[in-house]
């Protein structure tokens, strides 16, 4: 069973601890304000999101990240800026993959 919870480390804006049965992945917005994860966490996309919402409701000015999360990262409102990804409050996005009907 998944579950990522909330938790405190220094160094970080904030963090998440995602539980993939007996095994803990991290990931959070550093001081610098960059998205980051564990390189092995088996769920990218997860924690991704986790951290994209926790910006947007948080009202994160600013964050970057870099190009190893496996995802399209422009559909979650973030746009290349030389070697890094930016996206602002005004860009954030968590896309949705819903079909209806």
């Amino acid at each position: 069973m998944l579950s990522v919870l909330s938790q405190k480390k220094q160094g970080f804006r904030f963090y998440f601890a995602l539980f993939d049965g007996g095994a803990t992945y991290g990931g959070g917005l550093t001081e610098e304000g960059e998205l980051v994860s564990d390189p092995d966490c088996p769920q990218k996309e997860l924690m991704f999101r986790t951290l994209v919402f926790k910006c947007m409701n948080d009202g994160v000015p600013e964050a970057f990240t870099r190009d190893v999360w496996g995802l399209d990262l422009a559909r979650f409102g973030f746009r290349p800026d030389g070697q890094v990804f930016r996206a602002d409050a005004g860009s954030f996005c968590l896309p949705r993959d819903c079909k209806e009907g």
